[in-house]
């Protein structure tokens, strides 16, 4: 939308999008934030990774470090579980549900079962969009419920999202902007935004 001295990014809900397209958008970007991400993550932890592009590149990040790092990954991601089924030393917890071929992801209740029999440290998450009033959203409820449980589950919460995503709003909010421990993104990222994410003692880190 045009303004005065420039244009803003309008807050739409954000289609549906499949995952093949998806995963064209804004690559390098999401390369550099799973490289960011993959830094926060130390050998022998359990994680979550949720069924986002973004956490693709975090998943492959992992990959590329040397052998005996000892994760745990829990995933609703059919991608990432089978990339990383390689690995010896690497656990793949693969959530249960409903195949949903858009996100190739597994959505429904049935997931939380894995959730509640593992002690979990960080989740990785990617959303739809993400505002300070709505937080982190996604485009459909059945994937916002599994990242809720997500969320719920773990003791740290990372929001992986590029900074098209920032000032958008999908249809249903699955974390609240003050339930996050930090937020890795690129360097368009709004500063007023970011500046206020600091102010609540919300880590941003940011690539380039």
């Amino acid at each position: 939308m045009r303004t005065h001295g420039g244009a803003i990014a309008p807050r739409v809900r954000r289609q549906d999008l499949t995952y093949a397209v998806r995963d064209q958008m804004q690559r390098e970007e999401k390369s550099a934030i799973g490289t960011l991400a993959a830094a926060q993550v130390a050998d022998g932890e359990s994680i979550i990774i949720d069924a986002s592009t973004t956490g693709l590149y975090l998943a492959r990040e992992l990959m590329h470090r040397g052998a005996g790092q000892s994760l745990t990954i829990v995933t609703n991601s059919i991608r990432i579980a089978s990339e990383l089924a390689i690995r010896p030393d690497i656990g793949v917890l693969l959530m249960g549900g409903r195949v949903r071929g858009r996100s190739l992801s597994l959505v429904g209740q049935l997931g939380d079962a894995v959730l509640e029999r593992v002690n979990v440290h960080k989740a990785f998450v990617g959303a739809g969009g993400f505002t300070l009033e709505e937080g982190l959203t996604e485009t459909t409820e059945e994937e916002a419920q599994i990242k809720r449980a997500m969320v719920d589950a773990v003791r740290e919460v990372y929001a992986i999202v590029d900074s098209s995503k920032w000032g958008r709003v999908a249809s249903a909010t699955f974390c609240p902007a003050e339930a996050l421990t930090g937020v890795i993104t690129d360097a368009a990222a709004p500063d007023d935004m970011v500046e206020q994410l600091e102010g609540k003692g919300i880590k941003v880190t940011q690539h380039g």
